[in-house]
């Protein structure tokens, strides 16, 4: 009974080391393929990355946003070092009350 237990372990990791060097086969052949392409002068192409197309009246709150969260951890930094730096203090108000603004704006369109 006690051999069984320890064998099990033992025919589960030697499964699993056949099914991935199948794999790794199968992925070098591809690549194989690819590299002989390029050498006999086919057409080497690269997979087309996904496109992902965001509406016009988000794009610029996204980037209002990501500045605003940019320049707020370095202020953050800045006053863990006790820095002061007045004109990134009245960038973030700025960028704040843009956005701000701007979401009263589409909450009145509504």
């Amino acid at each position: 009974m006690r051999n069984q237990n320890n064998s099990t372990p033992l025919a589960l990791m030697l499964a699993l080391a056949f099914v991935s060097a199948q794999v790794r086969g199968q992925v070098s052949k591809e690549s194989d393929l690819r590299f002989k392409s390029s050498l006999v002068g086919g057409t080497l192409t690269c997979p087309q990355s996904p496109t992902i197309h965001v509406p016009l009246p988000l794009v610029e709150p996204a980037r209002i946003k990501a500045r605003l969260r940019t320049l707020l951890r370095e202020g953050l930094d800045d006053d863990a070092s006790g820095i002061a730096n007045v004109a990134r203090e009245k960038e973030i108000r700025k960028l704040a009350n843009k956005l701000t603004r701007n979401k009263d704006e589409g909450r009145r369109k509504r």
